[in-house]
């Protein structure tokens, strides 16, 4: 007596199922994403706020009133500000903008104990009654620059209102003098805010000398300003 027996044939999987395969594995995508995004946000909130750059860096000079720059890691929240003030006040993110005052140190204070207190070189810039303000100087002085571009550019100084530089062949008339003696009297130009001083002549700033520029502006109401300059100067061909 033959017998035989027969298997069902297995079913394929139905076609239906595949879109909801493909969605559920869109989903999970999208939820592993998303809960990388949420634990990277989390450790960036947890990381403590601190500075990674400031300019100018500390030890510069800068004047009255100069633009200080600072950089965090991330966003520090409120932050506050003793020897200067936000410019523009209302500030958000990992960069502020500040304003010094008149003295040579700020501090910066925010949540979770950060600090920061820089210091700067202030420059000598005497003013009789307290006006006019010198509030920029190119190059900038104090440290070094290139020989070539002090004889070619001058010196441009910024003023917070229009001025005269003092008459030529009077006692606050501009003087350039180096570290071997030698003086010169620069020609001076006033445009403004702005006092120009170039060399008269070729050759006068050379590499590896020190240099004092000197001088006096005035304001138009007879106010006058003693300005004292140092440069330091290198060749800018090498």
């Amino acid at each position: 007596m033959l017998t035989s027996s027969l298997s069902p044939a297995p079913h394929p999987p139905s076609a239906a199922l595949g879109p909801f395969l493909s969605a559920l594995v869109a989903c999970c995508a999208v939820l592993s994403a998303g809960c990388g995004e949420d634990m990277d946000a989390d450790r960036a909130r947890t990381e403590p706020a601190y500075v990674i750059g400031i300019r100018p860096a500390p030890g510069a000079t800068i004047f009255p009133d100069g633009k200080v720059v600072v950089v965090f890691n991330r966003d520090p929240g409120h932050v506050e500000c003793e020897g200067g003030r936000l410019d523009p006040d209302e500030q958000m993110g990992t960069v502020r903008t500040y304003r010094m005052d008149w003295g040579a140190t700020i501090s910066f204070t925010w949540p979770d104990d950060g600090s920061l207190t820089v210091g700067y070189s202030t420059l000598d810039c005497v003013g009789e009654g307290g006006e006019p303000t010198l509030i920029a100087v190119t190059p900038e002085q104090g440290g070094s620059a290139s020989a070539q571009e002090l004889q070619a550019n001058g010196i441009v100084m910024e003023f917070n209102e229009p001025v005269e530089p003092a008459e030529a062949g009077s006692r606050g008339a501009f003087l350039i003098g180096d570290s071997n003696g030698e003086e010169w009297r620069p020609t001076v130009t006033a445009d403004g805010h702005r006092i120009t001083v170039r060399a008269a002549r070729s050759g006068v700033f050379v590499p590896e000398r020190t240099y004092h520029v000197t001088g006096s502006v005035s304001d138009a109401s007879g106010a006058s300003t003693v300005i004292s300059l140092t440069y330091q100067t290198t060749d800018g061909d090498e």
